[in-house]
C-alpha cells in the first residue's frame, strides 16, 4: 500500500488515520452540513471538546487542569476558547431578560460624592464592555494566583485561570437565571471561583491555609477588576 503524507503534520503512514495526530487520510469536502456536524462534534462530544471540559471541571477540576498543564491535552477543549464561549453564552442568555438599566438618568444624583460618581461611571464602562473586562479578569486572577500559589509559571496560571473563569461563567449562567444579577456583581460566582481555586491548590493538611489564600486571591482580583475602570474614569476627567 502506498504511503500517505499527513496533510496536518506531514507524517508518512499507511491506513485511514495518521498515527501522529489522528488526521483522516481522506479529505471531506467542505459543505454546510459538514461545518455544522464538525462544530457539534467538537462542541457536544462528552469524550472531548466543550462538554468534556464542562463535565470534568465540575467533577474533578484539579485533575483536569493539572493534567492539561502537564501535557495531557488530547481530549480537552482549549482553555481560552472555553472561557470565550462560556462568556458569549452568558451574554446571549442575559440579553434575553430585562435587566435594570443602570445607565438611566434616574440613577444619577448630582448631590452624590465624587467617589460615588466615579464608581457609577466605572460601572457603566464595565457594563458596556463586560465581555472584555471579564476576559481581562483572567489576567488579574493570574497575577494573584502567581503571587499566592507560585509553583506554576505565569503562562500556566493563565491557562489554569482561563478554565476557572470559563467554568465559573457557566456556573454564573445558572445563578443568573435564579438571581438575575450580572455576573460581575454576583456573590455566588465570587464564592465559586474561591472554591475552584481551593480545589485545584488544596494539599493534604493545608485546607485552612488554602481557603484563606484562595479568598484573598479572588478578593484582590475583584478589587483590581473594579479599580481599573475607576482609575480610567479619574484620568479622563
Amino acid at each position: 500500500m502506498k504511503s500517505i503524507n499527513c496533510l496536518n503534520c506531514k507524517t508518512s503512514y499507511n491506513g485511514n488515520f495518521c498515527p501522529e495526530c489522528g488526521q483522516k487520510s481522506t479529505i471531506e469536502k467542505i459543505t454546510f452540513s459538514f461545518l455544522v456536524s464538525d462544530f457539534l462534534s467538537r462542541f457536544l462530544d462528552l469524550d472531548k471538546g466543550f462538554l468534556y471540559n464542562l463535565k470534568h471541571l465540575t467533577l474533578s477540576p484539579k485533575n483536569t487542569i493539572l493534567n492539561y498543564i502537564n501535557g495531557q491535552r488530547k481530549h480537552v477543549f482549549n482553555p481560552i476558547s472555553y472561557s470565550f464561549i462560556a462568556i458569549t453564552l452568558f451574554l446571549l442568555i442575559q440579553s434575553q431578560f430585562d435587566i435594570i438599566n443602570i445607565s438611566g438618568s434616574n440613577f444619577i444624583d448630582t448631590e452624590k460624592s465624587t467617589t460615588y460618581k466615579f464608581s457609577y461611571e466605572a460601572g457603566q464602562i464595565i457594563g458596556h464592555y463586560i465581555k472584555y473586562f471579564w476576559l481581562l479578569n483572567i489576567l488579574f486572577l493570574s497575577l494573584f494566583t502567581k503571587l499566592f500559589f507560585s509553583k506554576l509559571s505565569f503562562l500556566e496560571h493563565l491557562a489554569m485561570n482561563s478554565f476557572i473563569i470559563g467554568h465559573a461563567t457557566i456556573f454564573g449562567i445558572f445563578s443568573f437565571l435564579v438571581l438575575r444579577i450580572p455576573i460581575v456583581f454576583d456573590p455566588l460566582v465570587f464564592i465559586y471561583i474561591i472554591f475552584l481555586l481551593f480545589k485545584v491548590f488544596k494539599e493534604k493538611g493545608e485546607r485552612f491555609e488554602k481557603i484563606i489564600a484562595s479568598f484573598f486571591t479572588v478578593f484582590f482580583t475583584y478589587l483590581l477588576f473594579y479599580l481599573v475602570p475607576m482609575v480610567y474614569v479619574w484620568i479622563i476627567k
